[in-house]
């Protein structure tokens, strides 16, 4: 059974607050420049007004709330800047996509080989760091194509940057 698309799903849910732009293109994707670069900015969704409406109020409380919409606001333009990273890694790949799955199905058997003889402290890392490729190799296999899947990163991080400012920030 073949695996689901991941991120798809999560771009179309997050659509009603904030719509990647320009839509992606599966068929002959866009590098993820199209949506991390800066140029192109995700367009508010049908939701996003009476959304940004009830969490300036809500955040706006208590100097305690502003504090948690600060942090929600710095989180998410983090980790869209983090995933906007690995969508323009992966899209350098997507030139080479033979090359780059051996690739990571390497680093996954020297990561491997490293936690059985690495000390104790040093496992908790390298079992992160071998899930995070076992997640990136699963992402491209349920979709065909790094392309794609670098693609999809980038929209959805360029969904993170444009929800952002929902979340108050001081």
């Amino acid at each position: 059974m073949a695996t689901p698309d991941p991120i798809g799903p999560v771009v179309q849910a997050l659509s009603v607050l904030v719509a990647p732009f320009p839509k992606l293109t599966p068929a002959t994707p866009q590098p993820p420049s199209t949506w991390t670069g800066g140029s192109n900015a995700a367009t508010d969704g049908t939701l996003f007004t009476p959304a940004q409406a009830l969490l300036g109020v809500l955040f706006g409380l208590s100097s305690d709330m502003t504090s948690v919409g600060n942090a929600v606001n710095s989180g998410l333009t983090e980790v869209a800047s983090v995933i906007a990273s690995i969508a323009d890694q992966l899209g350098s790949l997507a030139s080479i996509e033979t090359e780059a799955t051996g690739a990571f199905s390497a680093l996954k058997t020297v990561l491997s080989l490293a936690q059985s003889v690495a000390p104790s402290s040093a496992t908790g890392v390298l079992a992160s760091a071998s899930g995070l490729f076992d997640q990136l190799q699963a992402l491209i296999n349920a979709l065909g194509s790094i392309g794609v899947a670098a693609a999809e990163l980038g929209e959805l991080s360029q969904q993170l940057t444009a929800a952002a400012p929902l979340f108050p920030a001081a």
